[in-house]
């Protein structure tokens, strides 16, 4: 839009450009046009002064003389010149001894004027005295016809037909730019109307790419509800058998740890659904495509489903990818579900990851090292004509209400976001082979961390307080009791209203709050319990899928504890803030 307000500038700036050319050309013409005709008035009348003088020098013998009859031969031999209107020649006295006029012009003046020369509009009057040795003998007498309008626009047709010229190509110059500025004008609006639609599709592209992959997750519902009702199953078994035998000390302790390994595995299976759900920026990381399908094994083998097997055959070592993990993720879902659904009466799905090397010449890849992800299933296939279209956005031969057309332009976007690219294949014995060719990266891979061998960090002996706020008093209940045998001094609110209550008497070193909570959200209490004790840290304890209201509330450095954490955690967290 910037380059057509540019240019409708531009024309307007021609537009005056060209009315001040033609102002000045004007201007300069008339100047010219008065010059010229100063210049023709002033040679015509040095003309006529001319033949006055020759006249008055041929008559002052004849008036001398008294000789009437060589005066009106004089007088008479200045009929052949045309553009003589009248002449006179008087004696002494200043009466007219002969005198001449043609019809249509007026008889000269009875008696002399003064001796000179004047311009009277069209006419020219030339009075000169006759005189001999000294003494004047008389005066003659000249004036020129009035000079016709056809003559006098004859002599400034060159001119005045420069003139009209200017003026049509100013009348031209000014209709084109008239034309260019509505046009500018029109290209204006239809390129705001188009930036309109062109916001509206990404935002109808987003909404279709979000429902995408809650798509994704409707077909993970079933699996996911199995996996979870297990989870429960041992968590629930555990604290019953403690709760039957809590004299046992060596059971308890078995128990617990099959517990608290049963709240992990659900833990990791939440985060990894909140990171499906959410909307989020890209995060280019480095990782190995290997150890993000060993991740994923459990939850594909769910939501495959019992009659399809899952082979995985992982070759890529550890090579890392500089990818977004969450939308590989995604992607690698995507090519499961679409495998299923491609084998309804069972199959084997394989997973494989090699290290390829591109040679230059590729159409898409630059020369160099590749992790090749690839999905195989045994299901029926693509037709040529299908593969073709199948990366295409919205393209899809599901039914409708069935798909989006999404999955395989997000798995295409993936890999080239990644420096690759994405293929389809038919299969060796049918079916269908989608591979992804992953840029190698030279970064390290962020690995999981090593559990620390050190004992919990504890709260200095003199201790430190701590307000815990959480609506819902279990969870709350149990921080203020793990942060208690930890040492601290341990304050509880259950609304940010009653908190803000308590910040006014007591001035705790630590906050550790909920985000989700009624009329008064974590959020919202930190930046009022920021303004009364700007100087205390804030931790939020959340299993919220949607982190940017959380950090937007202590500018981008909330500290954040992810529910369900342990008590090293906890205890880790507060000691690096407290010091």
């Amino acid at each position: 839009m910037s380059g057509l307000i540019k240019a409708d500038a531009s024309d307007r700036r021609l537009v005056r450009a060209a009315w001040t050319a033609a102002g000045a050309l004007l201007a300069i013409g008339l100047l010219v046009g008065a010059r010229t005709e100063l210049d023709y008035r002033r040679q015509a009348a040095r003309q006529v002064e001319v033949q006055a003088d020759i006249l008055a020098a041929s008559a002052s013998a004849a008036l001398a003389f008294d000789d009437r009859q060589a005066l009106r031969e004089y007088v008479d031999g200045l009929r052949v010149n045309p553009s003589l209107a009248s002449a006179a020649i008087y004696d002494a006295s200043g009466r007219a001894v002969v005198t001449i006029y043609r019809e249509r012009a007026g008889p000269p003046p009875a008696r002399a004027g003064v001796v000179g020369t004047r311009a009277d509009g069209r006419r020219i009057r030339v009075l000169r005295p006759v005189a001999e040795r000294g003494e004047r003998l008389g005066t003659v007498y000249m004036e020129t016809a009035p000079e016709s309008w056809a003559d006098m626009l004859s002599r400034h047709a060159g001119l005045g037909l420069l003139t009209v010229m200017a003026f049509l190509l100013l009348s031209v110059v000014t209709a084109a730019a008239a034309q260019l500025q509505a046009r500018a004008a029109q290209l204006i609006l239809a390129n705001a109307r188009l930036r309109e639609e062109m916001d509206a599709r990404g935002k109808a592209e987003e909404a279709l790419r979000q429902s995408q992959k809650m798509e994704a997750l409707g077909q993970l519902t079933g699996g996911i509800a199995h996996d979870f009702n297990n989870l429960l199953q041992v968590v629930h078994g555990a604290f019953e058998l403690i709760r039957r035998r809590p004299e046992d000390a060596v059971k308890v302790a078995a128990w617990s740890v099959n517990g608290l390994q049963a709240a992990e595995r659900g833990a990791s299976l939440t985060r990894q659904l909140l990171a499906f759900s959410r909307s989020q920026k890209l995060e280019l990381r480095p990782f190995v495509v290997g150890g993000l399908i060993g991740d994923m094994r459990e939850l594909l083998t769910r939501t495959l489903g019992s009659e399809i097997a899952l082979a995985v055959d992982l070759g890529d070592g550890e090579t890392p990818v500089l990818s977004d993990r969450t939308q590989l993720e995604l992607a690698v879902l995507n090519l499961a579900i679409n495998a299923r659904d491609a084998m309804p009466e069972g199959g084997l799905l394989t997973l494989t990851t090699k290290i390829v090397s591109v040679a230059a010449g590729d159409p898409l890849l630059e020369a160099g090292e590749y992790v090749e992800l690839s999905v195989v299933d045994t299901g029926v296939g693509m037709s040529p004509a299908v593969m073709e279209r199948a990366f295409d956005p919205f393209f899809t031969t599901k039914g409708v209400g069935k798909g989006t057309g999404l999955g395989l332009s997000q798995v295409y976007g993936v890999a080239r976001q990644a420096g690759g690219a994405a293929r389809i294949a038919a299969g060796l014995g049918g079916g269908t082979v989608v591979s992804l060719f992953l840029r190698s990266s030279t970064a390290t891979p962020e690995g999981p961390q090593a559990p620390s061998p050190q004992p919990a960090v504890l709260a200095p002996a003199e201790g430190r307080t701590v307000l815990v706020v959480d609506d819902e008093a279990p969870v709350r209940d149990l921080v203020c009791e793990t942060l208690r045998m930890l040492g601290y001094r341990v304050l509880e609110a259950d609304s940010g209203a009653q908190a803000l209550a308590i910040l006014e008497t007591e001035a705790p070193n630590l906050m550790l709050c909920d985000f989700a909570m009624p009329v008064m959200n974590g959020a919202e209490l930190a930046l009022l319990a920021r303004r009364r004790r700007p100087d205390m840290p804030i931790v939020f304890a959340s299993g919220h899928a949607d982190t940017a209201a959380v950090e937007a509330a202590l500018g981008g450095q909330a500290q954040i504890l992810r529910k369900p954490f342990n008590l090293e955690t906890l205890a880790e967290t507060l000691a690096r803030l407290l010091g």
